[in-house]
């Protein structure tokens, strides 16, 4: 799934602005979704590796949703603010704005209503383009569709295979989903040497991933999807 540059421009040309006061308002009573992408730029920033930050820092260590403290409050929320803010998942970024991604790639763009109190401003100064410009999301934005296109495709797998599609033991889709192990893995077996670029390590990942469903349906040990991104 792949939207084209007009679809792209059509949607993010509504005018738009949003002056954050760091009220830190945003930060409450919300589920903050992450994915492998997200979460090997959390962890890095916290000197973890993926399933340290996944078992310390993620709902029931599954690693899709962020922990909250008791107050439901984010737990990287601190008295200056967001202490991850550099790394900060795609959906702080985006705020107060909420995307969605339809089946044949087009964009939707939805305003999410902000905490009474909120800080912050409204304007019509910009685009939605600057905004997200702005905010640094286009490599999460990238990185979310890519690993919802392999989300689709697995489920569809499981759909189609059954119960045998999703594996047991050591080389789960589970496990691989944590991307330090799965390259960890690959690497060793492969001889090869682990990426230390995010970027990079993020396509190996997700060639990784489609390797395994590839093994899954029967096909040959190979992967262009990558590359065709």
């Amino acid at each position: 799934m792949d939207c084209t540059p007009s679809q792209h421009e059509a949607a993010r040309s509504e005018a738009f602005g949003y002056i954050c006061r760091a009220c830190s308002r945003c930060c409450q009573h919300k589920v903050i979704q992450v994915n492998p992408y997200e979460i090997a730029r959390l962890a890095r920033r916290n000197g973890q590796t993926t399933a340290e930050f996944r078992a310390k820092c993620t709902e029931d260590g599954a690693g899709s949703i962020l922990l909250r403290n008791e107050s439901d409050t984010c737990i990287f929320l601190g008295p200056e603010g967001c202490s991850v803010h550099p790394d900060r998942p795609l959906v702080c970024r985006l705020y107060p704005l909420g995307r969605r991604v339809l089946a044949d790639g087009t964009e939707r763009w939805l305003h999410i209503a902000p905490h009474p109190q909120s800080e912050g401003e409204y304007t019509k100064k910009g685009t939605i383009a600057d905004f997200i410009a702005k905010q640094g999301a286009i490599p999460y934005m990238r990185a979310a569709d890519e690993y919802s296109d392999w989300v689709r495709e697995a489920y569809a797998l499981i759909e189609a295979e059954g119960e045998a599609a999703s594996g047991t033991g050591d080389g789960t889709p589970k496990d691989l989903l944590d991307m330090d192990t799965a390259i960890t893995m690959h690497c060793a077996e492969s001889g090869t040497d682990e990426p230390s670029d995010i970027e990079d390590r993020k396509r190996l990942h997700l060639e990784i991933l489609y390797r395994q469903l590839n093994r899954l349906k029967g096909g040959e040990d190979d992967y262009e999807k990558a590359d065709q991104r």
